[in-house]
């Protein structure tokens, strides 16, 4: 679906967020089979993934990164992720978490991002508390979020992600608080609707209430 001009919503078992400009910019690649639905997407909106300039991940959790490997291979994109992240996506690094988080196929990181770095004509979040180098995307000209994993819309409205998934519940809850600070209208989540006018707003009444 396309949520705003040029911003489009792949729904997998974690959806993917797309941004076509001159250029197209894939946030996430979904679960097992995720790839697939993004080809399809991409298809139907008559895209190729040569198209795909970068490819940036959220995080590393199985269903934001299981088809990174089909991805970069098919689009030949660059792909970025939050430096903390890198090596957990690379598999360099085992996951601090539960096990059976890396089973994806490991791929290399090419850009390392930073908290506050500008990267793509967004802002850089380091918002953690879901894993480690949990990042989301500020696109202030679109007043777009793309909050990764960082909260959650499965009820139709902004929440924080079941604890059971959060490395540390605590940071969880102060990066929903971070992210509350921001200026937004739409927002898109890696599990619930995108929600298109007056989230910020939503995510401020959130926060105070953790």
């Amino acid at each position: 679906m396309e949520l705003l001009k040029g911003v489009h919503v792949i729904e997998t078992f974690a959806n993917c967020a797309l941004l076509v400009d001159d250029r197209l910019i894939l946030v996430d690649t979904g679960a097992d089979g995720g790839a697939k639905d993004v080809l399809g997407y991409l298809d139907r909106i008559r895209r190729k993934p040569t198209d795909i300039s970068t490819i940036i991940i959220t995080h590393t959790h199985p269903d934001h990164v299981s088809g990174l490997a089909v991805m970069r291979e098919k689009s030949g994109a660059k792909v970025a992720a939050h430096r903390m992240e890198a090596d957990y996506i690379s598999r360099k690094k085992p996951y601090p978490g539960p096990p059976g988080i890396q089973r994806h196929k490991p791929v290399d990181i090419d850009i390392l991002l930073d908290d506050k770095q500008r990267f793509e004509e967004m802002l850089v979040l380091h918002t953690p508390g879901h894993t480690p180098g949990s990042l989301s995307l500020l696109d202030e000209r679109r007043k777009l979020l793309i909050a990764g994993d960082a909260c959650q819309t499965e009820e139709g409205t902004i929440g924080p992600m079941d604890d059971a998934y959060n490395i540390d519940p605590r940071m969880h809850r102060e990066s929903i608080k971070r992210l509350a600070q921001l200026d937004f209208e739409a927002i898109i989540v890696g599990h619930g609707k995108p929600l298109a006018t007056g989230q910020s707003e939503v995510m401020r009444q959130l926060a105070s209430r953790l």
